[in-house]
C-alpha cells in the first residue's frame, strides 16, 4: 500500500517540477502537490510549464495583496483538499502563510498525520525580528514532527530554535549534471556563428 503524502508549497516553480516528477514515480509513494497559487507575477517572471507536470496536483483559489515589503496570500479549499486526500504525511514549504497554519491544524487536530516543515530559512535572511513573530514561529516549529532543509545554514538555524538534530533531514538542492553535460556537448558540436550585419 502506498504512503499518501501531500506537499504544500506556494507556487509552481519550474525548478521544482522535475523533483516532484521523480518523487511521484517512486514506488510506495502516493504524492499529491497542493500549490497555493500558480505564480507570483510581481516577484517572479517565469513561465509555468504545465506540459512538464507529471504528478498529481491542484492549485487552490487564492487572493494575494501586498503591504510594503510584506505579501499576504489567503486561500480557500485547503481543508476539503486534505480531507479528500487523507495524507499520512504533510510536507509544508514554510510557515508564513495562513495555509501553513491551517495544514498544521489539520494534521494535529484529528488526523494524526505527520507534519514535516520544508524550510530554507537561515540566520542570514532579512528579518524584522519582532518578538511576537518570533514567538509564533517558535510555536509552529515546536509543533512540527520533522524538518527537511537544503544545507548546513538551514540546519543550524532550526537547531538554534530548539529543533532536535535527529529530526532534521538534509536534502541538498541539486542539479542534473548529466543533462547539462549532454546539452553542452551538443552545443560544442554545432558552434554558433555570428554574422556581421
Amino acid at each position: 500500500m502506498s504512503r499518501k503524502i501531500v506537499i504544500l508549497t506556494e507556487i509552481i516553480a519550474p525548478y521544482r517540477i522535475p523533483v516532484f516528477n521523480v518523487l511521484a514515480r517512486r514506488l510506495g509513494l502516493d504524492l499529491h502537490v497542493i500549490f497555493l497559487a500558480e505564480t507570483d507575477e510581481t516577484l517572479r517572471q517565469w513561465r509555468v510549464y504545465r506540459n512538464e507536470i507529471c504528478f498529481s496536483h491542484q492549485i487552490l483559489p487564492s487572493r494575494r495583496w501586498r503591504a510594503g515589503r510584506n505579501s499576504f496570500l489567503i486561500n480557500r479549499g485547503l481543508w476539503p483538499a486534505l480531507n479528500k486526500r487523507k495524507p499520512k504525511v504533510i510536507i509544508c514549504g514554510g510557515y508564513n502563510y495562513a495555509a501553513s497554519w491551517e495544514a498544521l491544524w489539520w494534521a494535529k487536530r484529528r488526523h494524526r498525520a505527520e507534519f514535516v516543515l520544508w524550510s530554507e530559512s537561515n540566520s542570514h535572511d532579512a528579518r524584522a525580528g519582532k518578538p511576537w513573530v518570533e514567538r509564533l514561529k517558535g510555536f509552529f516549529l515546536r509543533k512540527c514532527d520533522r524538518f527537511v532543509v537544503p544545507g548546513k545554514a538551514s540546519f543550524e538555524y532550526l537547531k538554534s530554535h530548539g529543533s532536535a538534530e535527529e529530526n532534521i533531514i538534509t536534502a541538498p538542492n541539486a542539479v542534473d549534471n548529466s543533462l547539462f553535460a549532454t546539452q553542452a556537448a551538443k552545443v560544442n558540436l554545432k558552434p554558433v556563428s555570428f554574422e556581421k550585419g
